[in-house]
């Protein structure tokens, strides 16, 4: 008999149940946090539900170190200003006429804390062409900083000539050690400090660490990993989605009060306190929309606010011209609160 599927529902957990030509039963929990039972064909919902009770501390100890480990891939938007992060360092994204470059993306370090990466206007109507060229620029980025640091890494390595480079193609893990084609990175992974490239090179290859395991996960877990969006108005997404108390939830339209529905983007996890899309299966770590964006009542209460200016973001008063709430801050210098669900000062 072929393989079926069918999906059940556990308390506050939807399982899918697979049967095959296989005579034992068993559960997993896979890496996009879906929870699989495997049996024979003979194996009855109350079988699987048993199961699933009777593991249910490992599948949320499961979920909980996914939670802790899967990347929360942050979307970045076309706009002047933008950020994002080359080998550690800020750059704002240049919106620039077609005339005044040939190549779609051109690096610049014009300030001592930083540099911009300037994008023709072409370049950025289309956000598949777009988001080739960025991550081609941090493949190319990557593979400029190993001509330079390759002497280092490898000097402890068994095999001095291994090979090491940056993948555009690489979905679902930061680095893959293969046996005759040496050790390939994530494109993202250019975005990393020297510091942690080094370490996740270092880890890849089973060398001494050079850096807190800890600092490593927790910045990989932010990284860039290729989603694009363009602006729905002139005005900054920032300031037209901010609702008023009574109003809908601009995403999933959930009334204040009540859950978002399960894959809003606005929606927080209730465990970390970042995105939840595509997180936890079900409901079991979602939020009730309250009628204003996560973080804005904590922005707010801490002063965190900024303004744009033509060289990117500035930090702002609350009553200065175009003062909005800095949420970039919050989540850079805050940390999320499981118990109050709320970002805390640290």
């Amino acid at each position: 008999m072929p393989t079926s599927d069918h999906t059940i529902r556990v308390g506050t957990i939807d399982v899918t149940v697979r049967t095959s030509n296989r005579t034992t039963l068993a559960v997993t929990v896979t890496q996009s946090g879906n929870i699989i039972v495997r049996g024979p064909h003979s194996t009855t919902d109350i079988d699987a539900a048993t199961l699933v009770e009777r593991r249910r501390s490992w599948i949320y100890h499961q979920l909980s170190r996914l939670a802790e480990t899967t990347p929360d891939n942050p979307r970045r938007e076309l706009i002047h200003g933008a950020g994002f992060d080359v080998l550690g360092r800020p750059h704002r994204l240049h919106i620039v006429p077609d005339d005044d470059q040939d190549e779609p993306l051109i690096q610049h370090q014009s300030t001592p804390t930083g540099g911009w990466l300037h994008i023709r206007r072409s370049t950025t109507l289309k956000l598949d062409e777009a988001r080739r060229n960025i991550i081609n620029f941090y493949a190319e980025t990557g593979c400029e900083w190993l001509k330079l640091n390759y002497p280092q890494i490898v000097r402890y390595t068994p095999n001095s000539s291994i090979q090491v480079t940056f993948s555009t193609r690489m979905r679902t893990t930061w680095t893959r050690n293969h046996p005759t084609r040496g050790l390939t990175l994530h494109w993202a992974t250019a975005q990393l400090p020297p510091t942690l490239l080094h370490e996740l090179i270092h880890r890849a290859l089973n060398l001494h660490t050079i850096a807190p395991n800890c600092d490593l996960n927790n910045t990989l877990r932010t990284l860039w990993l290729g989603r694009l969006s363009t602006p729905t108005s002139a005005v900054d997404p920032r300031t037209h989605l901010t609702p008023a108390p009574t109003d809908r939830c601009p995403d999933c339209s959930a009334p204040p009060g009540t859950l978002h529905a399960d894959r809003c983007d606005i929606a927080r996890c209730a465990i970390t306190g970042f995105q939840r899309a595509h997180c936890h299966p079900g409901n079991t770590c979602n939020t009730v929309w309250t009628g204003e964006l996560p973080g804005e009542p904590e922005c707010t209460e801490y002063g965190y606010y900024c303004r744009p200016t033509a060289d990117g973001y500035e930090p702002c008063n609350a009553d200065d011209p175009g003062a909005m709430h800095d949420f970039n801050r919050l989540y850079r210098e805050c940390r999320w609160n499981p118990t109050t669900q709320r970002m805390a000062l640290p």
